[in-house]
């Protein structure tokens, strides 16, 4: 390995292994030696990433498709990634990303998920706290759907940042309902700055008054082992995974954004689902059942998660892994969405920004890999 490829493997593994950063498949991290981009393949978590998973990718390429408007068959960023492959990927997949981590100058380039800054980037007060919290030491974007548009998104902001300052755009990008950009030349320079955006949003968060906690009765113990195997059974599932503590009991009020609202970020959907099913818990199976088949009618597709308020998280898979990252992944969104309600409020992804993600056939092929590995 090379130095650099070196530093971007212990990046990835330090910190895009912690959950504070990222979850699962989530998130991807890249390198840039002598023209080529070497980036993280599609679902392969960044605890595991070794430098033999990269996929190595033409970057002049990569840019020219960022910039052009010509037609192609299918996704554009799937036909730019078979424009600049180098030799054969192994059936790898590129990150959908490419094109951002192409643009940005950075040899070293991180993107992750995590808690604690996207308290700022879900909320429906994002630009202004980030200029309250970070000032010019970050750029803000919108929430812009992933692939070309991110990218050109991307570029636009840094460029407008640059325009402003008079300076070169930082190394800080933060993603709208979404997660963070970080870049830089050595592997401290781009974890100084990932310490540096979480610390400074922490700060903010802890300073914020408090909710008071919501009192609600504890489910009894036969009473949460009904309701859990009810819905595995009705969704045929092989395995759950549950909750009754911590943000699970605290967060998850009927009022809780990723309760009544919607998702926070694209990985929400990808393993936890856009809504969860909303449960009394009082239902006994066949209540369970039919709202089981309820939901499926309303939202064309079964939930994943389902909550008794303030009471119980309950999540479902096709193994044990499975079901314990969708609980993870949705009780991460609990976490995140206190926190924003803390600072501000929390922004939830609208109709058309869930039912792309829905249907993008990129995500659906991170969750299979994600499901395999």
């Amino acid at each position: 390995m090379s130095d650099l490829t070196s530093q971007l493997i212990a990046l990835a593994n330090d910190i895009g292994g912690d959950t504070e950063f990222s979850r699962a498949g989530g998130g991807n991290a890249s390198v840039k030696t002598d023209g080529v981009l070497h980036i993280k393949p599609s679902g392969v978590p960044l605890a595991t990433l070794a430098a033999e998973d990269l996929v190595p990718l033409r970057i002049d390429v990569l840019l020219d498709a960022l910039h052009s408007d010509e037609e192609v068959d299918g996704d554009p960023v799937r036909a730019a990634a078979r424009r600049a492959q180098i030799g054969d990927a192994g059936g790898r997949r590129p990150s959908v990303e490419i094109l951002f981590h192409a643009l940005i100058p950075d040899p070293l380039v991180l993107h992750l998920h995590p808690l604690t800054a996207n308290a700022l980037t879900c909320n429906e007060d994002g630009p202004a706290l980030a200029r309250e919290i970070l000032g010019d030491e970050a750029v803000w974007v919108d929430y812009i759907d992933p692939g070309v548009p991110l990218a050109r998104g991307v570029e636009a902001a840094r460029d407008a940042h640059a325009e402003r300052t008079g300076r070169p755009a930082p190394g800080i990008v933060l993603l709208g309902n979404h997660g963070i950009i970080v870049s830089g030349a050595t592997y401290d320079e781009v974890a100084e700055r990932t310490r540096f955006l979480t610390d400074r949003i922490r700060a903010a968060i802890d300073a914020a008054p408090a909710p008071a906690p919501e009192a609600a009765d504890d489910l009894p113990a036969d009473r949460r082992d009904a309701l859990v195997e009810a819905f595995r059974t009705a969704l045929g599932s092989e395995a759950t995974a549950s909750s009754c503590e911590g943000h699970a009991r605290t967060s998850s009020s009927a009022q809780a954004g990723p309760v009544s609202r919607g998702p926070l970020i694209p990985d929400q959907i990808v393993y936890s689902g856009s809504f969860p099913l909303v449960l009394a818990g009082d239902e006994d199976e066949a209540g369970v059942t039919a709202a089981v088949a309820a939901f499926r009618e309303a939202h064309g597709r079964a939930p994943i998660v389902a909550v008794v308020p303030g009471r119980l998280v309950i999540a479902a898979g096709d193994s044990p892994a499975a079901a314990q990252n969708a609980l993870a992944t949705y009780l991460d969104a609990l976490r995140v969405a206190a926190d924003a309600d803390r600072i501000g409020r929390v922004r939830v992804m609208d109709e058309r920004e869930r039912h792309f993600i829905e249907n993008w056939e990129a995500e659906a092929y991170r969750r299979s890999v994600a499901k395999e590995g």
